[in-house]
């Protein structure tokens, strides 16, 4: 883990995400949430790209938007589990249960229903910051 407070160390975060402006929101929240940590942002425009920026980084982190072209979300997040520990955070308008549920079952990092704002990421940030997992439980935001 990268975070809490290694100056010396920095976090690599993966947002993917199609759409440019849901990346800068994301990627500005985040900044604006882990102020004062090392942390560095790479962003992919599909599930694609992606993959290929998720084999390529090593990322401690993904933000997943689960509706992209050419990959979906979903396909990236079991792609990217079979392969490494990166824990994902799915960041998705989708809000149907099963969905959600589908997840859960994944065992997700966290997942937050669009539109991310500064309190959702906050919360977030924080549980990253801690690395805390709470036993099993999705954080749902």
């Amino acid at each position: 883990m990268r975070f809490g407070g290694f100056a010396t160390t920095m976090a690599c975060v993966l947002i993917v995400d199609d759409s440019v402006f849901s990346q800068k929101v994301t990627a500005n929240l985040l900044q604006k949430a882990m102020y004062g940590e090392n942390i560095a942002i790479s962003f992919a425009s599909n599930g694609e790209e992606g993959l290929l920026k998720f084999r390529a980084l090593k990322p401690d982190y993904m933000f997943i938007d689960l509706l992209m072209p050419k990959l979906s979300g979903t396909q990236l997040i079991r792609e990217v589990q079979k392969e490494g520990k990166t824990k994902i955070i799915v960041v998705t308008a989708d809000i149907q249960k099963r969905i959600r549920e589908e997840m859960e079952k994944r065992h997700v990092f966290a997942f937050v229903n669009k539109p991310l704002n500064d309190e959702k990421m906050r919360l977030l940030c924080g549980r990253m910051i801690r690395n805390d997992r709470s036993g099993s439980r999705v954080l749902s935001l």
